[in-house]
């Protein structure tokens, strides 16, 4: 009877120690994720903190929407692919129009790193559509998220 109660103590001891130590890295490796899954947060807030754009004119010549946008952030974009435009507004005669389109960027004030969209340069983006005379607004993101738009009109003439 001796035997057989030191024994048991020494395997119920090995057990909670195994689960100790299984639960123990358990939480080491999920406080290791954890950090590593803040750290990627942050540094995309990063990112959209330093990126931004504005739109300087945008102009409709029928049946294009010409728009004109400067880099004011301090991001560098390589691709115009990635950006999203939107147009959205209230025709005269009252229907709504809402479109996502593609634009096609060329920059027009590249002041280093041809071909790439450096910041202070300023771009022009074409975007192909026919719209009736109204009130519309031009939205356009960059890959970050980062969005701006100007409120432009459509007149008869």
């Amino acid at each position: 009877m001796g035997f057989d109660s030191i024994a048991t103590a020494i395997l119920m001891s090995a057990v909670v120690l195994t689960a100790a130590y299984v639960l123990m890295l358990g939480n080491s490796q999920l406080t290791e994720e954890t950090i590593e899954v803040y750290r990627e947060i942050a540094q995309n807030s990063v990112t959209r903190l330093q990126s931004n754009v504005e739109l300087l004119a945008v102009n409709y010549e029928s049946p294009r929407v010409i728009a004109y946008l400067k880099n004011v952030g301090s991001t560098k974009f390589d691709d115009f692919s990635s950006f999203d435009v939107i147009v959205y507004g209230k025709s005269e005669s009252g229907s709504f129009v809402s479109d996502y389109l593609r634009a096609n960027f060329e920059i027009i004030k590249e002041l280093i790193n041809p071909g790439i969209f450096d910041p202070q340069e300023t771009a022009r983006a074409v975007v192909e559509i026919s719209l009736p005379n109204g009130n519309y607004t031009l939205l356009i993101c960059t890959p970050n998220a980062i969005c701006n738009s100007y409120e432009f009109y459509v007149g008869g003439g």
